[in-house]
């Protein structure tokens, strides 16, 4: 059983599993409790829901065919900003998605401290980015190789407009080099940062907690099922 929908949890705990709180013992109990009212929640693919419904509408209008036998990959990248009260560092998180369902995901501290929300959106797209890549490799091993560059969802503008535009301005020109590889992987048409609605956004829960309908919300979006 795979359960996505406590990574955001499970990493906040692992930073202080050496010297733990009361308060995060009660934390980590929660989330047992949590797991024991939902056994049957587990991810579930299908031969038929081959992408999200955006992802659909992305791989439909770059004029690629949804045949059965067909593998498309795709991923959502979220981030917060400044979120981490003892150093404002960020936290990212991505969910890579195959057969409608999950095959990696990601929800992890930053190391390094972003200066703004889009700078932290920014460095969630380049981990997404280096997994896809790694994917997309191992889906032409096995036979399917990916035809058309992979969505990259994300809901910052800013963010897209930053991977698209390889000029260095104000905003950006203090970033580390390394972060503008990304854009060298968008210009080599290997994917495709793509605007999505918060609320059309799977990866939101692995960067935050988040009330109970939204977190389903979330859950059902990144191929999670209750059945």
């Amino acid at each position: 059983m795979i359960h996505e929908t406590i990574s955001q949890s499970v990493g906040q705990l692992a930073r202080v599993v050496q010297n733990p709180t009361e308060e995060q013992c009660g934390a980590a109990e929660r989330v047992v409790r949590y797991l024991k009212s939902y056994p049957t929640v587990g991810v579930q693919y299908s031969a038929s829901a081959q992408l999200s419904q955006k992802g659909i509408e992305v791989v439909k209008e770059k004029g690629e065919q949804l045949g059965e036998g067909k593998v498309f990959l795709s991923c959502f990248a979220d981030a917060t900003w400044a979120s981490e009260h003892e150093d404002s560092s960020s936290v990212g998180g991505y969910i890579c998605m195959v057969g409608g369902g999950p095959v990696s995901w990601r929800s992890k501290k930053q190391s390094e401290t972003a200066l703004s929300s889009v700078e932290s959106e920014y460095m969630a797209m380049f981990h997404a980015a280096k997994e896809i890549i790694w994917l997309r490799r191992l889906l032409k091993e096995i036979g399917h190789e990916q035809t058309c560059a992979t969505p990259l969802f994300s809901d910052s503008k800013g963010a897209i407009a930053m991977a698209r535009n390889a000029v260095v301005h104000g905003l950006n020109k203090h970033m580390r080099i390394k972060w503008h590889w990304l854009r060298k992987e968008v210009k080599l048409g290997t994917l495709d940062p793509i605007y999505v609605k918060t609320q059309q956004q799977p990866a939101d829960f692995l960067t935050k907690r988040l009330a109970e309908e939204p977190h389903w919300r979330c859950a059902r979006m990144a191929g999670m099922s209750l059945n």
